[in-house]
Order: C-alpha cells, then structure tokens, then sequence
C-alpha cells in the first residue's frame, strides 16, 4: 500500500468514527430537544431499524417517531449524556457501544398524583449497542439497544393512552 493510499485509509477511518460519534451525539441531543417526525427519523435511523428498550422492542422506520414521542412525553425535562464511545467499522456497517446517564424530571401531573415534592426525578444509567450502516445520506442505526445497569428514583407513570400506543408499536 502506497503512503498516500495508507493516508486515505486512515482519514476514512477516523471520519467514520467521527461520523457515528456524531450520530450518537445527534440521537441523544434530540431525545432532549424532542423534535420527532418522520424526517427526524430518516436523518437518525435506517429503514429496517430494530430498537430494543426497557419498555419493548420495536421496528420499522414509520414507528420510530411515534416510539419516541409516546416514551419521551412521559417525562419533562431531560438530559441524556453519552460518552466511552467505543466504535468499529467494517466496510459500510460499523458496530458503535457507548456509556449513558439519563436524567428525567417528572411530569407535574406525575408529582402531583404522587404526592411528591417538586423537581423529582427518574435517572438510570447504562450502555447502548448499535449497528450502524452507511447509506448515501450517511450513517444510519439499524439496530440500538439499551441496556439498562442502574436506576434511581421512581420510573414515571405510564398514561392508559401511551400504554396502548406502545403495545401497539412492539414487535
């Protein structure tokens, strides 16, 4: 391999990684931000997405806004902090692990039928696997699971209403 084809290599290499770091970056930065719609989704995951989370296992691109909405509203203000990224490419799938802390203020209605002081929260940590895939419009997951080590605080109420929406949506 010439030095110039080794350059490229490692360039390629390095972008990639930035790339799903970035991709990581942008899926948590809007959790937070919560603006869920179809173009949110195809910017974030591939078409034939699987995602697995505490509360079920869903699939397919047409859902993910929705799965993200009904789950997100269950909470007022969040912060989802992500680090450790651990990343490796082969080709055009790469395979992306990286630590979590998930920081969620309840609802008032949540504090409210509790009978708990304001600015309660729910805070679990933990790590996330992904496969990621390379399109044309760039990286995309196609498959993310959360694995959940450690909870703090009460989980929130589960509306009637989000219930059914996500016994709906799982596979």
């Amino acid at each position: 391999m010439t030095e110039i084809a080794l350059l490229r290599k490692e360039i390629r290499a390095l972008t990639d990684r930035a790339e799903l770091t970035d991709l990581v970056s942008r899926f948590f930065r809007s959790l937070d931000e919560r603006g869920f719609d179809a173009r949110w989704a195809a910017r974030t995951f591939a078409p034939d997405i699987e995602v697995h989370y505490p509360v079920g296992s869903f699939r397919g691109l047409a859902d993910m806004a929705e799965v993200q909405t009904v789950t997100m509203n269950l909470f007022g203000p969040t912060q989802h902090l992500a680090g450790n990224h651990l990343v490796e490419v082969d080709g055009d799938t790469a395979t992306v692990r990286w630590d979590a802390v998930h920081t969620h203020l309840h609802l008032d209605a949540t504090q409210q039928a509790r009978a708990d002081p304001p600015g309660e929260r729910f805070v679990s940590g933990g790590w996330y696997g992904a496969e990621a895939v390379r399109t044309a419009e760039g990286w995309r997951f196609r498959r993310v699971e959360l694995h959940v080590t450690w909870k703090q605080g009460k989980p929130p109420l589960v509306t009637e209403e989000a219930a059914a929406a996500l016994g709906r949506l799982r596979i």
